[in-house]
């Protein structure tokens, strides 16, 4: 069966978040029309997406989708059936939820000018998802849920299907080693700083590291293998390959063992690369970083994450694209977990400023291990409690449950003391196996 979309313009945004919401969250066939005769005379599931009494299931547009450019935009927010809603109106579902769809996970809020952090990225704030309290919701899903069944109510069932739930972690490898192959320099750095602060258990703890008479912290690798065997998931491990600089401290690209490691890891992973701070600005730079895991891993590399969560729209993401990235995994905040898009879907970036879908995949990310300890200060039992409460949201809904974590968060060292405990309840509990 094929649903009918009747509206009577057609336009790029409309086609994007219909492909988005009906076939892609629901496995719908659908076709647009602008024919009234063709519309009236369909005799199964239709959607009159327009101000007209024509029958079918009625959303009257706003008129967002068939706009172009940026324009300022304060929607309303309100309820229905037990369910947030953004821009209200009249019809059988009383208000515009395409364009409440679109301006959510476009980002259109992020290129309306908005307050920015000490880092330039848009704070969570800022968004409408943060002042109607919805942050921590698959809004969309949910919407794409409840218009199915408004559909197979009122024209039987459509055939319509959500997906299956997915889990995948992901890991950020910021730093591959506290310690170890850091190069002179650095390493004697270390060692004065350690002095210079008085603190004489790192200054033993390295030097034991150094002298090969202590694992080094940071070398998690081991844990996380085992426990992604033990708990059968898959795994993302994105790369920092950046010169260093204030905020790129990663170990040198040139490191034997660093390059052992990331071969090593592409054996049994996929990997993607971690953008240096600088390159979110030059992309001159984030090809080299590129170039760097191309050659070290003897793979196309086809994703990324951006070091701090650099995201600017549309920038950003064109010269990911343009690069040959095909997946990015930066779509999150990091003081506050939850859907920074308002969906756990997987979608491609739409470019308003260009009016056009890319080709380039957005996977979401749900929470980050610095976000619960760092910035919210939760406890091992509190964080693990809370990414318990998001993938039950995203599990509700069939979409991707993303998590996002460091190797050096698995140190149980430091401030991270007892985590790895976390990791272990967060993936049974996301993965459905506690």
């Amino acid at each position: 069966m094929k649903l009918i979309v009747y509206s009577p313009q057609k336009s790029p945004r409309l086609r994007y978040i219909l492909d988005l919401m009906l076939t892609r969250m629901l496995s719908l066939n659908y076709e647009i029309t602008e024919e009234r005769d063709v519309f009236e005379a369909a005799t199964g599931a239709k959607i009159n997406y327009s101000h007209e009494s024509l029958g079918g299931l009625q959303i009257v547009p706003n008129g967002l989708l068939t706009g172009r450019g940026i324009k300022d935009q304060q929607p309303a927010v309100s309820s229905w059936q037990g369910l947030i809603t953004l821009f209200p109106g009249k019809g059988d579902i009383p208000f515009d939820m395409f364009a409440a769809a679109f301006y959510l996970v476009s980002r259109y809020e992020e290129y309306l000018p908005h307050r920015t952090d000490k880092h330039g990225r848009f704070v969570p704030e800022e968004s409408i998802a943060w002042r109607g309290h919805f942050l921590d919701r698959p809004l969309i899903d949910e919407w794409s849920i409840a218009l199915l069944k408004e559909l197979n109510n009122r024209f039987g069932e459509t055939g319509g299907v959500r997906p299956h739930y997915t889990f995948l972690t992901t890991i950020d490898i910021d730093s591959a080693f506290a310690y170890r192959y850091k190069g002179l320099m650095r390493t004697l750095g270390g060692f004065l700083k350690d002095m210079r602060m008085l603190d004489l258990k790192n200054f033993v703890d390295r030097m034991k590291c150094i002298l090969r008479m202590d694992a080094d912290p940071f070398d998690t690798y081991a844990f996380m293998q085992e426990t992604h065997e033990q708990e059968n998931v898959d795994a993302i491990f994105f790369f920092l390959l950046a010169d260093y600089g204030h905020n790129d401290k990663a170990v040198s690209f040139r490191s034997p063992e660093l390059q052992r490691l990331i071969r090593r890891l592409g054996d049994y992973y996929r990997l993607g690369i971690h953008p240096g701070f600088q390159s979110n600005k030059d992309v001159k730079r984030l090809k080299e970083e590129i170039n760097r895991l191309t050659v070290i891993s003897r793979r196309e590399v086809e994703r990324s994450r951006q070091h701090f969560l650099m995201v600017s729209f549309p920038e950003t993401y064109r010269r990911l694209a343009a690069l040959g990235i095909r997946e990015d995994y930066s779509m999150g905040y990091a003081p506050e977990a939850g859907f920074r898009a308002s969906t756990c879907t997987p979608f491609p970036f739409y470019d308003i400023e260009e009016e056009k879908e890319t080709a380039l995949i957005v996977h979401p990310f749900a929470v980050m291990d610095a976000t619960l300890n760092v910035y919210l200060g939760y406890s091992p039992d509190d964080a693990v409690e809370k990414v318990s409460q998001l993938a039950d949201k995203v599990k509700a809904v069939g979409g991707q449950f993303v998590m996002l974590w460091h190797n050096e968060s698995l140190s149980d060292r430091w401030n991270w003391s007892g985590w790895r405990g976390v990791y272990r309840s967060a993936i049974a509990r996301a993965s459905g196996k506690n």
